[in-house]
């Protein structure tokens, strides 16, 4: 598991420009940024260490998804931490979350069955490892 120099997510995420912002969640935004060393896409979770619920789900994902890996689980490349701040980096999503497409929030054509028994599929096998 990487420690991530503020700095490198500062750059990769234009300085957190609201343009790069993902998506928002209870614990903060999700933006995206590209490493400047490497090259390689990924999405910088900013998290508020202000919140006893935000630090203790911070290190639940630091200690449990960062070992995880498996093709329909997102990558914890990493993580920061920052004067009361706390940062997960992933691996980018170009296509988005899977909620995004069972829930059609951005696109309106619902999935057909084909497509949906390979999502029930994926699942299953993320929730078998």
């Amino acid at each position: 598991m990487k420690r991530f120099a503020w700095r490198e997510l500062q750059l990769a995420t234009d300085n957190f420009s609201k343009k790069n912002v993902l998506g928002q969640g209870g614990f903060g935004k999700v933006y995206k940024g590209v490493l400047p060393l490497s090259n390689v896409d990924v999405a910088v979770k900013r998290m508020s260490h202000e919140s006893r619920q935000g630090m203790k789900e911070f290190v639940t994902e630091v200690v449990s998804i960062g070992r995880l890996r498996h093709r329909n689980l997102v990558q914890l490349l990493g993580y920061c931490r920052r004067k009361g701040e706390l940062f997960l980096v992933y691996n980018y999503m170009p296509n988005g979350s899977l909620d995004k497409y069972l829930h059609c929030e951005e696109h309106k054509a619902v999935l057909n069955w084909d497509k949906r028994f390979r999502v029930v599929k994926g699942i299953a096998t993320g929730l078998l490892y």
